[in-house]
């Protein structure tokens, strides 16, 4: 049976450096499941890997959409098929590296076929949040979905009106989706590698980086970027890109933009460790456990063989 590897993990934790490691030790390529390294330009604020840093190793769903484009979990599924039937043809292994959580589920348990016949659209969710405010629709989806409602958290805008528009559109909740859904990679073999750290340096690691974004020119990327995009195109919408934009809109001052990113990016890590620690399936690792992760991949794969 084929094997496709899955590094989880916060942002910040050292993903796409044990990527790059294992993909070097096994002949493998990189699959990025990030929801904004998928966007051309969109570099600092989603720390994407700078090509030194690939160090040769082939990276695929990065820089392959503009801005404006639609991206759903189905385009990543599409997508990221085809990708893998080449790699299996080639001999080598898939590693799929990233913190969206929605795309690393889909890949094994699926997404399910939605009723075409609307009952309530997303334009219409999204009037009732701007006149009722996300805390409203939030609460109307704890009532319906407590287990989602809780990991998603009462400021993921996306994704509680996605989950609203499942529920009242398919008579489903989020949380039971998987139950009549099927992976497009049913016949593979997903060894899923975990990292994590304690929670107070991943904070630090968090604090850090995004000083260095800061460093880096994310401010002046985000204004060359508005001056080609709406700022209410989804990337512009992801930390960072969006803390960014209101200073220069002179909505607040750059400190406490760095301030907030710092704080939407520890609430984000927390967030993903909760969904996270829901998969069984996952084998923990701290980062620096580089050779015990090696021996760890080396016998999965044996013992598939």
């Amino acid at each position: 049976m084929n094997k496709i590897v899955q590094i989880i993990g916060p942002t910040g934790v050292g993903k796409s450096r044990l990527a790059v490691f294992l993909s070097e030790k096994f002949n493998g390529e990189i699959i990025s499941a990030d929801s904004v390294q998928i966007y051309k330009g969109f570099d600092i604020g989603s720390s994407k890997i700078s090509e030194s840093e690939k160090r040769g190793v082939p990276h695929h769903m990065i820089d392959i959409l503009d801005a404006d484009e639609h991206f759903s979990v189905n385009k990543f599924l599409e997508l990221t098929v085809d990708i893998v039937k080449d790699m299996n043809t080639r001999g080598k292994l898939p590693v799929v590296c990233g913190g969206t959580a929605l795309y690393l589920r889909a890949m094994i348990r699926g997404i399910f076929e939605e009723n075409m016949d609307k009952r309530i659209s997303r334009e219409q969710l999204i009037k009732i949040e701007e006149e009722k405010g996300l805390d409203y629709l939030w609460g109307r989806l704890y009532g319906i979905d407590k287990e989602y409602a809780e990991k998603i958290g009462p400021a993921d805008k996306q994704r509680i009106i996605r989950g609203l528009e499942i529920y009242y559109n398919n008579r489903i909740t989020p949380s039971n989706i998987s139950s009549i859904t099927t992976s497009p990679f049913k016949d593979h073999e997903f060894i899923r590698i975990g990292l994590k750290l304690q929670r107070q340096l991943m904070y630090e690691r968090i604090n850090k980086r995004v000083d260095e974004m800061v460093g880096e020119g994310l401010l002046e990327e985000v204004e060359e970027l508005l001056k080609i995009h709406e700022s209410s195109c989804s990337p512009m919408m992801s930390i960072g890109y969006k803390e960014m934009s209101m200073v220069l809109r002179n909505e607040i001052g750059q400190n406490a933009a760095v301030n907030l990113i710092k704080q939407h990016s520890r609430n984000f890590a927390k967030r993903q460790m909760t969904w996270f620690r829901s998969e069984k399936d996952i084998t923990w690792f701290e980062p620096h456990e580089s050779s015990e992760i090696l021996t760890f991949l080396k016998q999965k794969i044996n013992e598939s063989n």
